[in-house]
């Protein structure tokens, strides 16, 4: 009888050791599923925050010469202005430099800028998952934008569309063959995904041996930042520019 009865408290013991491995392991694979839910969940939010709050480089310049006056004042400025174009996969394509000058030292940089639905944004969408900036003419505080260089090829197409660094969407395509309807009727605009449609320009003064860059947020319109030690990029684009003087344009008035 006594050792019946330490069988059984020899199992109960058992048991029970068993009953709360059991539950333990159920708890730390319960706990390391919900664990890695979480780890998905952060991973997918900050992928959202990176769409949303992202940005690319569009566009950069720099200042070939300015002409002054006795009393320092800039009376005239020659701009290298390099354009950026996603090739046929994907990677990002220098179109050729153009020699641009403008009376006095702040240049504006006027295009149109087209913001999607900020959940085809968070979605990374293939088409809609990032704003379109379409460059159109630089001119200066001192003058008409009318009058300013345009940044359309001799069709007034943007570079970015004209086939040469590879055959653009038929929808980004089709957006700019309506992008005035598309300012003009925003319900039009809304159906195909649109927030904001319309035209923007972005200036500042700019000075010699530094790097200009134009920036297109992701969610948002165009920045025009200066960037600090590229030299090496500077050179190269001043040595191109020399190279490539039929690329030359000068703006009416800036003499």
């Amino acid at each position: 009888m006594r050792n019946f009865l330490k069988r059984v408290i020899v199992l109960v013991v058992l048991t029970t050791i068993m009953a709360a491995g059991i539950n333990i392991a159920i708890y730390f694979a319960s706990r390391n599923a919900r664990i890695l839910q979480l780890e998905r969940e952060r991973k997918h939010l900050q992928a959202v925050i990176n769409r949303l709050t992202g940005k690319r480089r569009m566009a950069e310049l720099v200042v070939d010469g300015q002409v002054t006056n006795g009393k320092r004042q800039v009376l005239q400025t020659t701009l290298l202005w390099e354009e950026f174009v996603n090739g046929p996969e994907g990677h990002r394509v220098a179109l050729p430099i153009k020699k641009i000058t403008i009376p006095g030292d702040t240049p504006y940089v006027d295009g149109y800028v087209l913001k999607f639905q900020d959940k085809f944004v968070e979605e990374g969408n293939l088409l809609r998952g990032k704003s379109l900036a379409f460059f159109r003419r630089i001119f200066s505080s001192k003058q008409s934008p009318h009058v300013g260089t345009s940044l359309l090829d001799s069709h007034g197409v943007p570079p970015c569309l004209d086939g040469k660094a590879g055959r653009p969407d038929t929808f980004t395509l089709d957006l700019w063959q309506h992008i005035q309807q598309l300012m003009e009727h925003p319900a039009s605009a809304k159906k195909l995904g649109l927030d904001i449609v319309q035209g923007q320009a972005v200036y500042r003064p700019v000075k010699p041996g530094r790097l200009y860059v134009i920036y297109l947020q992701n969610d948002g319109g165009m920045e025009f930042t200066q960037q600090a030690g590229e030299s090496a990029l500077i050179n190269r684009l001043l040595k191109e520019a020399d190279d490539t003087h039929s690329q030359t344009a000068t703006t009416p008035g800036a003499q």
